[in-house]
């Protein structure tokens, strides 16, 4: 890898049949970072479920993970709740993604209960660090999440190059000419329409 370049941590997570939610299994730790602290132990993993949320801005762990870490709150923010706002404790946290995907000191919410039967909620602070895709072919859903962001992901460009290739012309066509693409639309209303 060329130096200067940030290095690529990536996993993929695949699922029988189509998934509802997208849950993996985790795993949290208090804020550690073996750069700065060489003598230090790495502290105690706990491993936990954790749902990936586009709707959530932040991400958040449940009050019994909070309590089974031992974690210390650094502040108190409001969060909107189906009952009204209520007060939440935030934390600092590492959370360990699949394949060795290491998200250190993030800053967490808690949250009073799981519903959904999770431990960690990943929001956007985290999604937007890198590439999120999921698909679904062949009736099984397939996620993948890579950090930092690599390339962009853009299915309709992916499309039009696989389906409407252009053939190379030996001259450009006249303005009424069928287009070298072979759409049947006139140049002129196709890959000539801005010249």
């Amino acid at each position: 890898m060329p130096a200067g370049l940030p290095k690529t941590s990536a996993f993929t997570a695949e699922f029988n049949g189509l998934a509802r939610e997208i849950k993996i299994n985790c795993s949290i730790s208090l804020p550690y970072t073996p750069e700065a602290n060489p003598k230090e132990s790495p502290p105690k993993l706990i491993n936990a479920l954790a749902l990936w949320d586009t709707g959530a801005t932040g991400s958040a762990v449940t009050h019994d993970l909070a309590t089974k870490l031992g974690l210390k709150p650094i502040t108190k923010v409001n969060v909107n709740t189906a009952n009204g706002v209520a007060l939440q404790n935030v934390y600092l946290v590492n959370i360990y993604l699949p394949n060795k995907v290491v998200i250190p000191y993030v800053k967490v919410t808690e949250i009073s209960g799981s519903v959904g039967g999770f431990d960690v909620l990943i929001g956007m602070d985290i999604i937007s660090l890198g590439d999120f895709s999921i698909t679904n072919k062949d009736h099984k859903t397939t996620f993948s999440f890579r950090v930092p962001s690599v390339k962009t992901i853009d299915y309709v460009k992916e499309h039009n190059e696989q389906f409407h290739t252009p053939i190379k012309a030996e001259k450009t066509p006249g303005r009424n000419d069928p287009c070298y693409c072979g759409s049947d639309k006139k140049y002129k209303h196709c890959h000539g329409i801005n010249k």
